[in-house]
């Protein structure tokens, strides 16, 4: 029996005209009952316990979806999806096991209608990656080796009115750390951490900080 994901949370939270700054994924798992908050990234909650070392005074000392909301909303930050629907090839939560049956195309009006200038994707240019699924999927574009290797390009305003950057973040997931020790972002930064017993976690607390300040 196929496993099919409809997401929860598009149509709860969409994107509001007066956001600035905008965060996408892919999808959330399959199973809603695992889930630590009933929001996007609620499953782990790894993005917004990163947020929330880089920003205590926002959130406070408890990580709730309230704290979240206030946070989001203060910052002037959306949050979105590519993929309204997909197929489970497994029980995996991967972007690579999955299927999309329906891509999230209102979320080009939704941008239109707002003062959105940066795009944060979570995932970036492989199969399903949130990042691949926009930029080549829905706006119809190609991913060149330049952007690959900046990780980063902005879009003309004939797209959405105005220029947007489109960013692709570095994963906040803690199973990524071992990717993260490899980028040159960390090398050319890893001198600032030495008297740290955690220098990678407060790396990663200083990147999001400045993403989203």
């Amino acid at each position: 029996m196929k496993r099919i994901t409809r997401h929860l949370y598009l149509d709860k939270y969409p994107v509001k005209p007066e956001a600035e700054k905008l965060i996408v994924g892919t999808i959330h798992p399959h199973d809603k009952s695992q889930f630590q908050l009933p929001f996007f990234y609620g499953n782990r909650l790894s993005l917004w316990k990163l947020l929330q070392q880089a920003f205590p005074d926002d959130f406070g000392p408890e990580l709730t979806l309230n704290s979240i909301l206030n946070f989001l909303q203060k910052h002037r930050i959306a949050m979105s999806d590519t993929i309204r629907e997909c197929v489970r090839t497994n029980d995996s939560a991967l972007d690579q096991d999955l299927i999309p049956t329906r891509l999230n195309w209102e979320l080009i009006d939704q941008i239109r209608q707002s003062q959105i200038r940066e795009i944060f994707f979570t995932s970036g240019f492989q199969k399903n990656n949130a990042f691949k699924l926009f930029y080549v999927d829905i706006l119809g574009m190609k991913i060149t080796k330049e952007i690959r290797k900046n990780r980063e390009v902005m879009l003309s305003p004939h797209i959405f009115g105005r220029p947007v950057k489109l960013t692709v973040l570095y994963s906040p997931s803690g199973a990524a750390n071992r990717a993260w020790a490899q980028t040159q972002i960390w090398k050319d930064n890893q001198h600032k951490y030495v008297d740290s017993p955690t220098p990678l976690q407060d790396f990663k607390v200083d990147y999001y900080r400045e993403k989203f300040s």
